[in-house]
């Protein structure tokens, strides 16, 4: 896929070095054992990259995003953003982050610095509308607990009925920076039946993936996160993986396999009523008409 990865079960084999990000941890399994993903995912950002010179980094129009619910071949999962919302990449970027990339430039710096993410209430939920009519499952790209109770709330009023798997992205610039307090102040409030990837950018990548590790989440590295491994120097996208594989080891995470990914993923599930996806994921029913007292989970 060009802007999601696929990776391959059999870790004794060279993985693929068109990867450009993925997902490695799920939650743990019965078993004790974390999952390398093996959907097949399509970022809903698809490009912000300027047009030519003196243009503006900026998500493509509604209705070309919309277009990838219709892809052929269908992916499994196409991620998408929650409430519109500054995506300054450049906030926790260091001059040592960006020596040697065109980041260098003052101008590209400056119509990074001043994106933003299109997202608003009618287009999330005709997003979502199309996104299952396709069959295809969304992965919620959040930068923060504003968006996690949006999510919510679209869940209570029945826009969106299915499996929460959720991305927490620590870049800054108007999302939540890589603290350890934004970090697990975002985990308890994630429901118990949802999964939860960490993310980051440039140098803090690695920590916080390490943190996903240890906690048995979801993590995310790749070229597009991240040039670095250690300090001054560069890690491609399959090195980077294989050091997340190396310190899940390290910690005890046997990798599953991608069928055990997707299963926890629930690839291919929908929920039928609010009532029963409330209860699904976690989250306290609904308030009946009248009713007093605090709301307990089903």
């Amino acid at each position: 896929m060009a802007l999601g990865s696929r990776l391959r079960r059999d870790l004794g084999q060279p993985l693929d070095p068109a990867l450009r990000r993925h997902g490695l941890l799920a939650r743990p399994a019965p078993d004790g054992r974390a999952g390398i993903c093996g959907d097949r995912q399509v970022g809903g950002s698809i490009s912000f990259v300027p047009g030519g010179d003196g243009a503006d980094a900026k998500w493509l129009s509604d209705d070309t995003r919309h277009l990838l619910a219709e892809l052929d071949p269908k992916p499994d999962q196409v991620t998408i953003a929650i409430n519109t919302n500054q995506m300054n990449i450049m906030e926790l970027m260091t001059a040592d982050d960006i020596r040697g990339t065109s980041f260098e430039r003052p101008d590209l710096a400056r119509t990074y610095a001043e994106m933003t993410v299109p997202a608003g209430p009618e287009w999330v939920a005709e997003h979502l509308l199309r996104l299952r009519a396709n069959d295809i499952q969304p992965h919620l790209q959040l930068a923060n607990i504003a968006q996690l109770e949006t999510v919510e709330r679209l869940v209570r009023r029945g826009i969106y009925l299915g499996p929460l798997n959720i991305t927490w992205v620590a870049i800054g610039g108007g999302f939540d920076g890589p603290s350890p307090y934004n970090m697990m102040e975002f985990i308890r409030r994630v429901p118990d039946g949802a999964t939860l990837t960490l993310d980051s950018i440039q140098r803090n990548v690695l920590p916080v993936n390490a943190m996903a590790v240890a906690m048995g989440l979801h993590t995310r590295c790749g070229n597009e996160d991240t040039l670095w491994g250690q300090k001054d120097v560069r890690a491609t996208s399959v090195e980077q993986i294989e050091q997340i594989v190396r310190l899940a080891m390290e910690m005890g995470r046997g990798i599953a396999d991608a069928k055990d990914a997707r299963d926890q993923y629930r690839i291919g599930t929908w929920y039928d009523d609010v009532d029963d996806t409330l209860a699904r994921l976690g989250f306290p029913p609904n308030r009946k008409p009248d009713q007093l007292g605090f709301l307990m989970h089903a």
